[in-house]
């Protein structure tokens, strides 16, 4: 996907996105759990930054969004707490129920320092 964008992209364009990854410098048994409590992008063997550069990007820049991840990993449980009763309407309780159970496990990972939030910016070469 990233070699596809790139082609599309003018030489000197940028690409930006977010994403949710494993923090680096994990143990095996602590990474695993990351891939396991983490959406399934968590999986890939490869950072964020690895994939952009075997796609060919240059200048990349990193910036860490994890302290706003969990604020708002925090706000999103919070707020299907208070609007139980139409999301269980809506829903049904078993998918309510689920869905609330994988954003507590999600947002422990964030808090054990399992997983991250950064926005990552790169550069179409002007090759």
């Amino acid at each position: 996907m990233l070699r596809a964008s790139r082609r599309l992209l003018r030489p000197g364009g940028r690409t930006a996105f977010f994403t949710i990854h494993p923090a680096p410098g994990l143990s095996s048994r602590r990474r695993r759990r990351a891939h396991r409590d983490g959406p399934v992008a968590v999986a890939s063997h490869l950072s964020q930054r690895d994939l952009l550069e075997r796609g060919g990007f240059v200048d990349i820049a990193e910036t860490d969004r994890t302290v706003e991840f969990a604020t708002v990993a925090r706000a999103w449980i919070e707020q299907r707490d208070r609007h139980q009763d139409q999301l269980v309407e809506a829903l049904g309780e078993a998918e309510f129920e689920q869905r609330q159970r994988e954003a507590r496990v999600q947002l422990r990972a964030i808090d054990d320092g399992l997983l991250r939030r950064s926005l990552l910016v790169a550069v179409c070469p002007n090759d």
